[in-house]
This record gives structure tokens, C-alpha cells and sequence, in this order.
């Protein structure tokens, strides 16, 4: 297993300009980490997975890829 993190929406308590939550989990692989996810948190909109443990790597990443 390798460590995961999962950025995620719940667009009915954040604004647009909301940073995304985070959620840091071991995974087989991204869809794992994703499953992993949805089982904790139902109402989660997952925008990014980024495999790593460092949460600014995840985010820099995630906005990087946004620009």
C-alpha cells in the first residue's frame, strides 16, 4: 500500500474560492483512494489524488494543474 491524498469539494457548505479538503489515506491505487473517500464521506466531490504523503506537494499539484 502507498500513501494517497485526496482533495474534495462539498459544494453545499464552500464557496468557489474554498480551498479543497484533504483526506490522507493508504491505498492499492488511485481508485482505492477514491473508494476510500466515498466511504467516508458520501457528499465529497473528489477534484484531485495526488500519491504522496506531503499535503503542499498535493495542493501545489492540484493548482498547478488549474492555472
Amino acid at each position: 500500500m502507498e500513501s494517497y491524498i485526496v482533495l474534495y469539494r462539498i459544494e453545499s457548505i464552500m464557496t468557489p474560492l474554498d480551498s479543497p479538503f484533504s483526506f490522507a489515506c493508504m491505498a492499492e491505487n488511485v481508485d482505492h483512494a477514491e473508494e476510500q473517500l466515498v466511504n467516508a464521506n458520501p457528499d465529497a466531490d473528489i477534484v484531485w489524488v495526488y500519491k504522496g504523503d506531503a499535503l503542499q506537494d498535493a495542493l501545489d499539484d492540484y493548482y498547478s494543474f488549474n492555472e
